[in-house]
């Protein structure tokens, strides 16, 4: 370690370890720790199952007929259309969300009424299906919980006032 940031990094791990030793167990709670990350084994496989199926539904081109398909809403809700690809991936991921406000960019400008949409939409709204699948899977949640719905109506709603208001 060199400079001034291996001086940083030993002074961190120094408080740690004073801070720890203050504590009286801190054996007990670097045990602690290591079992909640091991809770991150037991949501990968959810994880690996929702990649591969936005995966498949961006190779197969679903992911552009459910644009076409979109149209009518994205009307109702004022929306650019050029903001359906966003507005169908969103909730699904967040990589996939950002590559299509991108490609929004890169088509329509980042001025343009798509653009000024598509970054309110990024901004205001969440990666439902994939925070669902983490938090679900650590807690161990077997039963689809009213989450869901809510999450979904909450989005739409928020999207539409995005509508209204670009």
């Amino acid at each position: 370690m060199q400079g001034l940031s291996g001086r940083i990094m030993l002074a961190v791990v120094g408080l740690i370890l004073l801070r720890g030793m203050r504590s009286g167990d801190a054996y007990g709670a670097f045990l602690l720790g290591a079992s909640l990350g091991v809770l991150l084994l037991m949501v990968l496989p959810a994880l690996c199952a929702m990649m591969l199926m936005l995966s498949l539904m961006d190779a197969s081109g679903l992911t552009a007929v459910l644009s076409r398909l979109m149209r009518p809403v994205t009307r109702l809700m004022n929306l650019p259309e050029e903001t359906a690809p966003l507005l169908i991936l969103r909730p699904l991921t967040g990589s996939g969300s950002l590559a299509a406000m991108k490609d929004i960019f890169t088509r329509c400008g980042v001025d343009s009424r798509a653009g000024r949409a598509a970054s309110v939409l990024m901004g205001s709204s969440e990666t439902i299906f994939y925070t669902m699948t983490v938090y679900l899977a650590a807690t161990d949640v077997r039963r689809l919980p009213w989450a869901l719905p809510v999450s979904l109506v909450s989005y739409l709603a928020g999207a539409w006032v995005c509508g209204m208001a670009v």
